[in-house]
């Protein structure tokens, strides 16, 4: 049954770090809709937003700047601590992997970023200096 006490406005979720460890952010899932309602995703960008609305984060064509400036307003209304604005403050800049997992989890939810987990715990089959095959160095 449906229930007001179910629905968390926030929550806690595990998304990649700056150097292949992962970051816990408390995160709210923001409607695209209704940032584009609200003036938040300036018009010039409304293309580009319906596209990841509708067909999410591609390889495929579209204007990349066009594409980030969207996945950053979609941060800045995700972030509820550290806030977007803290993050900037602080001169702390999100990495792609993060505003795209950031954008996952707005559309998906935490399911989305399952394969983040154990992203960091998940190296006893790094090799370095010495151990990395000739062909690669």
């Amino acid at each position: 049954m449906f229930s007001l006490e179910t629905i968390k406005t926030s929550q806690v979720v595990t998304l990649p770090g700056w150097c292949g460890d992962t970051v816990e952010f408390e995160l709210k899932r923001p409607s695209i809709l209704a940032l584009a309602a609200s003036g938040a995703i300036a018009n010039p960008l409304m293309k580009t937003a319906r596209k990841l609305f509708y067909s999410g984060v591609s390889p495929d064509g579209g204007d990349l700047a066009e594409e980030g400036r969207v996945l950053l307003e979609i941060a800045r209304a995700a972030l509820v601590k550290p806030s977007f604005d803290e993050l900037r403050k602080a001169g702390i800049e999100l990495t792609d992997e993060q505003l795209v997992a950031i954008f996952q989890f707005t559309q998906l939810g935490v399911k989305a970023l399952d394969r983040f987990r154990g992203f960091a715990s998940n190296n006893d089959g790094d090799i370095h200096g010495s151990e990395v095959p000739e062909q690669t160095k």
